[in-house]
């Protein structure tokens, strides 16, 4: 496959091809007397295409700028999603971490622990007892505890305690 630059100079050359062979023809027709209409047509075809070997020119000065700008847009796109990925990172870790915390506060023991982290990552009962190897039965009993612990009434109770400090109903300034 032909990469642009050089499709851009075939092209350029072609036309430079085209402009050569015209003006000789001219001179050439001239020399051997042909007609005023054929010189006419000779020198029309000459301009034409010194007129898009121009306009091929502009339009490629233009797109090599309008490039640089996109290249410069994007650069800062993907610094401003590289920041924006490290803070939502430290947000990520720094929200796991006040999950953790709060359930240390509710005295939840270990797999009490386990089983309310794969509640609030949205996982039924079912899911976690084959996550952890253990009955459904079980851990529909660690749920209950759980739930009584954290004075929740069930899974949407439990996962909106803690999403409730995270959506604010006013729209954050930009």
């Amino acid at each position: 496959m032909i990469n642009d630059r050089k499709f851009i100079l075939w092209v350029r050359t072609f036309f430079i091809l085209i402009i050569v062979t015209s003006i000789s023809d001219v001179f050439f027709d001239i020399k051997q007397g042909a007609s005023h209409l054929h010189v006419l047509l000779e020198c029309l075809i000459g301009i034409l295409a010194l007129a898009m070997l121009l306009a091929l020119f502009i339009n490629t000065r233009m797109q090599a700028r309008h490039n640089t700008e996109l290249r410069h847009e994007l650069t800062d796109v993907m610094d401003r999603s590289a920041k924006a990925s490290l803070k939502l990172a430290v947000a990520k870790r720094t929200f796991g971490e006040e999950i953790w915390k709060q359930f240390a506060d509710w005295a939840f023991t270990d797999s009490e622990a386990e089983v309310a982290f794969f509640t609030l990552k949205g996982f039924n009962a079912k899911e976690i007892a084959g996550l952890r190897n253990a009955s459904e039965k079980t851990v529909r009993n660690q749920l209950t505890s759980v739930y009584r612990k954290s004075g929740t009434t069930g899974k949407p109770d439990f996962i909106a305690w803690f999403m409730e400090g995270l959506i604010s109903p006013e729209k954050p300034e930009t």
